[in-house]
């Protein structure tokens, strides 16, 4: 006898409680897809009396699992439902959650970009509009995917971020940073580049479906690539005539490196 499908939200945080990447991503992508379907559903979890005992284990994290694709469904309803908990009786550790995603609250989105992704933007960040811009200008490169990306953040670059960029493989999002100063000139020539660079990075981690964390040499060097086209595909006139002014030195760049290699042979 066949096993009866989970609903996409039980399987939701069942993902959460194994830490199982692709049954949280898809189970995310399907909630969404479905909208207002599971909002009811996600309002019942909500409504449980555990929320107000000691959480163990997994359910530390599904009481701000639950919040967050409630405010990605339904904003009013979001919205509702923080005023309801407000006057339960929870737990001080979800009392705490409850706070920070409260604040979600009074987040508009900078933008939305492609098939109305939406794009927040710290607002600690001087070029917010600069920033919007070169998003909204990046995500129109031809062949460039977001398809199933859920939304985009870009955040204030400190110090002790050890990135520029990430792609959160749980829900399908894209974190960038962005210093919080302004610039111009040559720097601020820099900068766009170095943020566009990241910002088709990340997607390339998101098109090739990586579902390991950290530093993964190879996810990384496939992530480069997919950057490395489109930064090529964003500049189709440059891209033209620098291969134009290369294609007479092909031959001499072939007998170079053909000679370096012959080279490495004999004196190995």
């Amino acid at each position: 006898m066949n096993e009866k499908p989970r609903p996409s939200v039980d399987r939701l945080l069942r993902g959460i409680s194994t830490d199982h990447v692709e049954t949280v991503r898809d189970a995310w992508r399907e909630i969404l897809q479905e909208g207002a379907s599971s909002v009811s559903q996600i309002q019942e979890k909500l409504a449980s009396s555990a929320w107000a005992e000691n959480p163990r284990g997994p359910l530390t994290k599904y009481f701000g699992v639950l919040l967050a694709i409630l405010d990605e469904l339904d904003a009013s309803a979001f919205e509702l439902e923080i005023k309801r908990l407000r006057k339960s009786n929870l737990h001080p550790m979800h009392i705490k959650t409850l706070d920070v995603l409260s604040q979600r609250i009074f987040e508009e989105p900078a933008t939305r970009i492609a098939e109305n992704i939406p794009v927040f933007v710290a607002a600690d960040i001087a070029d917010r509009s600069l920033v919007v811009s070169n998003i909204e200008i990046w995500s129109k490169t031809k062949g460039l995917s977001l398809d199933n990306v859920t939304r985009i953040d870009v955040i204030a670059r400190r110090s002790e971020l050890d990135y520029l960029g990430k792609y959160n493989l749980f829900f399908s999002g894209i974190i960038l940073t962005w210093p919080a100063d302004t610039a111009r000139g040559v720097k601020l020539w820099w900068r766009r580049l170095d943020a566009e660079f990241t910002f088709y990075h990340e997607v390339g981690h998101h098109v090739s479906g990586h579902l390991e964390g950290g530093q993964v040499a190879e996810q990384e060097k496939e992530a480069d690539e997919y950057a490395s086209a489109m930064m090529r595909k964003s500049r189709p006139v440059f891209t033209f005539i620098g291969r134009m002014l290369l294609l007479p030195l092909k031959p001499l760049l072939k007998r170079m490196i053909g000679s370096s290699r012959r080279a490495g042979v004999n004196t190995a």
